[in-house]
């Protein structure tokens, strides 16, 4: 008998959506993970980014490079966590802001809606500052010729400020929704726990080390309810919330 072990809820669902008798267990599984995601984006992504973002401000070099990187970012991973809608992952909405923080909010919203990810028209503070672009005609003695300037934001200080004000919010709501979510799918579980095909996806197990790699992630998945985070070479990053 296993001493532990850990079941992908994930596989779990894949195997059973086509079974339309057990599609209120199987989106039960989609809406837990979607709060566990937009959970891990608000935690890692967000508040990772201005982290690294406060430790390499001061180095002028290296914040030339990356600070705007890091800047678009934090606001891609916020909004679409706590403002942009698809049918992908299902939206949780943004945190329980007051009306000051909601202005906060909707400022950040109109910079990655109208600047950041779509080139439009920003309404609010940090549109307007991140993007200033001018065509101009330069005119010489002896010419005239067609120019265009362009100076863009590596980041803004306030934005930041206020994505560390609400982030926190907004990933407490999520994790208030996410275990109201678990709470559901574990009373759908055993209202199906005895139908053979539920039984047999069950027993599809998760493997820590086959999924991060061997090591102290992998070692941190069993802790508790500690969230864990880690990094490998290349490209790919590991996080288990």
């Amino acid at each position: 008998m296993e001493d532990r072990f850990a079941i992908d809820l994930t596989l779990v669902k894949r195997t059973l959506k086509k079974h339309v008798d057990l599609e209120d267990f199987t989106n039960a599984i989609g809406l837990f993970e979607a709060a566990a995601s937009v959970l891990c984006e608000l935690t890692y992504d967000v508040i990772g980014s201005l982290d690294t973002l406060a430790e390499i401000h001061t180095d002028r070099v290296t914040a030339e490079k990356f600070s705007g990187a890091l800047m678009t970012h934090a606001v891609i991973s916020y909004c679409r966590a706590t403002h942009s809608g698809g049918s992908a992952r299902n939206p949780i909405g943004a945190g329980k802001y007051t009306a000051d923080q909601r202005k906060k909010h909707e400022k950040i919203t109109d910079l990655r809606d109208k600047v950041i990810a779509h080139f439009g028209s920003p309404t609010k503070e940090y549109g307007l500052k991140w993007l200033d672009e001018r065509a101009t005609v330069r005119v010489g003695a002896d010419d005239e010729n067609f120019k265009f300037s362009r100076r863009r934001a590596k980041y803004l200080g306030a934005a930041i400020a206020d994505l560390r004000e609400l982030a926190p919010i907004a990933a407490d709501r999520a994790k208030v929704i996410r275990d109201e979510r678990a709470k559901a799918l574990n009373e759908l579980y055993l209202k199906h726990a005895a139908d053979p095909r539920v039984v047999e996806a069950m027993a599809i197990r998760f493997d820590p080390n086959d999924f991060f790699g061997p090591g102290p992630v992998a070692d941190g998945y069993w802790d508790g309810d500690r969230d864990v985070s880690g990094e490998v070479p290349g490209p790919q990053r590991f996080e288990s919330c």
